[in-house]
């Protein structure tokens, strides 16, 4: 997307150590640890890289990589010289954010492998945990001497926050406050590992790299435009958190407004990082806000049958989500946004639609307006449905896919979007992630919602396990004469 050759950008990196907070955590285990031995194995990896992996939990170097590699889904398998290898890189240290002074050793080590070597190496430090602890964390990293400057060379400091950055507007402005006193922007790293995937990266390519997308694409020619990321899966383990957000909070206000903003947005200029985001900003900022009517009629709470047993309590939490949206700009004046997010679904799928408008007069009967599909997950692809005449005497016609499958023309398995993003975060790109007011932005419409509804305005609709949502979502959208659409 932004002509980077991998083994061309990892031989130039500057030695680097990169501090995970949080490392025994599910998300390293998942993601960021088989990430990091991947880039090991297929040697991206800075050529002078250490590895600090954080918790609280007492283990050696040795016996901190057995765990991971027996608790992590994502490792199939790891080779004894492997393994080897990325012990080279790591280090283990235990810290109790409870208890400050456990971090004092931190920055001796840190400085100990600089001082081997008379290097000075990059500090990178992921907040891999709970957004409670991010004060914590900085002000560890302060006060231990953990941000400070070599003294003949000029080392760089970043920081990567993990989602969810804030529960609503005022706690993530509270955050980018804190962040903003121990770092400058350019330093932050706010993620959502989405933009780290194939399939929303090529969101940019398909419309700015092909004359015959972006001339269309405006309420001219566009009907509407759906974003669909459905689960097959329960809450699981991750009941407890969840109560806390529901589908508002932990898909909308990230990945799918993330993805509302890259369909959305004006071609930039350049793909300089403050140019791609002042267009996301824009339209993010142009979201019109919930009012009480506009919450009900625009927009569909359910909560699957069993939600409130796998969570062991009673809960008013939303498990699935589907509401219409408008983005008060020219290009999109009356283009609904139909955006749809729910678990315990009767699929996995993760969808981009842009259905364009019928012919205004058609030669033919039975003219169908084009949808193009972008499949971000699973089978990741495109597909742009036109109209063909059916093999025969008379002009009947058939709608059919020309579709782009990455699997089919790429063999070998797709970079996973942590790997991706990681990779960024090393080099110091931050063109896939957020800055603080696409943040504050998001929350803004996204109160406007929760501190809106109420059982009155927006009952909460049950739902089967394994169905598509409660039946009112299905209702909510026929009643504009549309269907929710997946490939």
């Amino acid at each position: 997307m932004f002509e980077l050759s991998v083994h061309n950008k990892t031989s130039n990196f500057p030695p680097t150590i990169l501090t995970i907070f949080g490392a025994t955590g599910a998300l390293s285990s998942d993601y960021l640890l088989p990430s990091i031995i991947h880039m090991d194995q297929e040697k991206l990896l800075p050529k002078e890289f250490k590895l600090v992996c954080v918790g609280r939990r007492d283990f050696t170097n040795e016996s901190y990589l057995d765990f991971i590699i027996k608790k992590s889904k994502a490792i199939k398998k790891i080779s004894q010289k492997d393994k080897k290898h990325f012990l080279k890189h790591l280090i283990y240290f235990k810290g109790d954010f409870d208890n400050p002074s456990s971090f004092a050793p931190m920055a001796n080590i840190l400085s100990d492998k600089e001082g081997d070597r008379h290097i000075c190496y990059n500090r990178l430090y992921y907040f891999a945990t709970s957004p409670q602890y991010f004060a914590s964390i900085a002000h560890i990293l302060k006060n231990y001497g953990l941000l400070t400057s070599c003294a003949d060379h000029e080392r760089k400091i970043r920081v990567l926050a993990e989602k969810p950055f804030g529960f609503n507007l005022a706690s993530a402005k509270a955050l980018n406050k804190l962040f903003l006193k121990y770092f400058s922007e350019d330093q932050i790293y706010r993620i959502d590992h989405y933009l780290g995937k194939e399939t929303v990266q090529n969101l940019m390519v398909v419309r700015f790299a092909n004359r015959i997308f972006e001339p269309l694409w405006n309420k001219d020619f566009i009907d509407h435009v759906e974003i669909s990321v459905l689960e097959g899966e329960g809450v699981e383990s991750r009941g407890e958190f969840y109560d806390q957000t529901g589908a508002l909070k932990d898909f909308l206000q990230n990945h799918i407004l993330q993805m509302l903003a890259l369909v959305a947005m004006d071609e930039p200029q350049n793909l300089t990082t403050e140019l791609i985001r002042d267009n996301k900003v824009k339209i993010l900022k142009s979201l019109v806000p919930f009012d009480p009517k506009a919450i009900s009629e625009n927009l569909v709470r359910g909560q699957y049958q069993d939600y409130e047993k796998d969570l062991g309590k009673p809960s008013g939490t939303e498990t699935f989500l589907a509401l219409k949206a408008f983005i008060n700009l020219p290009r999109w004046q009356g283009v609904p946004f139909y955006l749809r997010t729910g678990k315990a679904l009767s699929k996995k799928i993760t969808e981009i639609s842009i259905h364009f408008k019928e012919l205004d007069r058609c030669l033919f009967k039975g003219c169908a307006g084009n949808i193009l599909t972008f499949r971000i997950q699973p089978d990741e692809s495109v597909h742009l449905q036109i109209n063909n005449k059916t093999p025969g005497l008379t002009a009947q016609l058939y709608q059919a896919d020309l579709d782009f499958s990455y699997h089919k023309a790429f063999k070998g398995e797709i970079p996973p979007a942590y790997e991706r993003l990681l990779l960024d975060f090393l080099e110091g790109d931050q063109r896939l992630f957020i800055r603080s007011d696409e943040i504050e932005a998001a929350w803004k419409f996204v109160d406007s919602i929760s501190e809106t509804w109420n059982g009155k305005n927006s009952p909460l609709h049950k739902y089967q396990t394994g169905t598509n949502g409660p039946e009112i979502a299905e209702e909510f959208i026929k009643k504009d004469l549309k269907e929710w659409w997946t490939k």
